[in-house]
C-alpha cells in the first residue's frame, strides 16, 4: 500500500516496530537520535503528521483524523501491531489511536503529554497559535526556538540539526519552519475538544513527565496513572521538549521500557 505521508525508518524490519508521532509544529526527523538508541532491537518508524513537513497539508486535522492517518501509515509499512510513542501533541494522537484501535497497540509511550489542559479564553487559544514566525537566518531561528520552548539543557548541535531539516526559505529571502499554521491551530483546539479516553486503553503505558514543564505536572501524572490500567510514570529534567532537553534520560527510559516488553 502506498501513502502520501513522508515516512522515515531506522533498524531492521525483522525487529518489533515502534511508531513515533512528533509534537505540534514538529517533524519526523526529530526522532533520529532516539532511533539510534533503539535501532539494534526495534524497527523505528516516524512520519510527518498531516499539516507538517513533507506530508500533505490539506485535509481533516482533528484527533480522530490523525488517528486514521496513523492507521494508514502502519498499513503502508506493513505493520499490524506496534508500540506507539507520542511526543506532546503526538501523545494525544497516540492516546486517541490506542483508545480506538487497541488491537493494534502493544504498548504506549507518552512524552510530556498535555492530557488535562485548562479551558482557554478565545484570546488564550489564539495566543497558542501565533502567526508563523520568519527569521533572518539560522542563528535567529535557534535563539527564538530556544526561548519559546524554554530550553534549559539542549546542546546547540541538536537545534542546528533541527534547522537543517525544518527551516525553509521564503520568496522574500527570510526563513520559516516547515509546518502549516492551520495545522498548529487545529492541534491547539484538539487538546480542548477531545478529552483523552485513557480508561479505554489496556496496553502497558509509560508516561515521561518533564520536571520543569507545566504540560502535565505531578497532579496530572498521578491522575493519568490512576485512569490508565497499566501505567508507570517517570520524571526527566528540563523543559517540555524532552527529546531536546533530556534526550539521554528519555532515550534510556524508552529503551528500558521496550526491552522489558520484548523480553516479556
Amino acid at each position: 500500500m502506498s501513502t502520501g505521508f513522508h515516512i522515515l525508518t531506522w533498524g531492521s524490519e525483522e525487529h518489533p516496530p515502534i511508531v513515533c508521532l512528533h509534537a505540534e509544529r514538529g517533524h519526523a526527523r526529530r526522532f533520529e537520535r532516539l532511533a539510534r538508541m533503539l535501532h539494534d532491537r526495534l524497527r523505528v518508524v516516524a512520519y510527518d503528521l498531516r499539516g507538517h513537513g513533507r506530508s500533505p497539508w490539506s485535509g481533516d486535522q482533528t484527533l480522530p483524523a490523525h488517528a486514521s492517518d496513523l492507521e494508514e501509515v502502519m498499513d503502508a509499512c506493513g505493520i499490524t501491531q506496534a508500540t506507539i510513542l507520542g511526543d506532546s501533541f503526538g501523545a494525544r494522537v497516540a492516546v486517541e489511536f490506542a483508545a480506538t484501535h487497541g488491537d493494534r497497540v502493544t504498548a504506549l509511550i507518552l512524552l510530556d503529554p498535555q492530557l488535562y489542559p485548562l479551558y482557554p479564553t478565545l484570546d488564550e487559544l489564539e495566543a497558542r497559535t501565533p502567526p508563523a514566525a520568519t527569521f533572518a537566518g539560522v542563528d535567529e531561528a535557534i535563539e527564538q526556538v530556544r526561548a519559546e520552548a524554554g530550553l534549559l539543557h539542549t546542546p546547540r548541535a541538536l537545534l542546528e540539526e533541527e534547522m537543517g531539516e525544518h527551516l525553509v526559505a521564503d520568496e522574500d529571502g527570510r526563513f520559516r519552519l516547515r509546518y502549516s499554521r492551520e495545522a498548529a491551530a487545529r492541534a491547539a483546539e484538539a487538546l480542548f475538544e477531545h478529552p483523552p479516553m485513557l480508561k479505554e486503553i489496556v496496553c502497558p503505558t509509560l508516561i515521561v513527565r518533564a520536571q520543569d514543564s507545566a504540560a502535565l505536572g505531578p497532579a496530572g501524572a498521578e491522575r493519568a496513572a490512576a485512569e490508565l490500567r497499566r501505567a508507570s510514570v517517570a520524571v526527566v529534567p528540563g523543559s517540555h521538549a524532552v527529546l531536546w532537553d533530556a534526550l539521554a534520560e528519555t532515550g534510556a527510559l524508552v529503551r528500558d521500557f521496550v526491552t522489558q516488553r520484548i523480553r516479556a
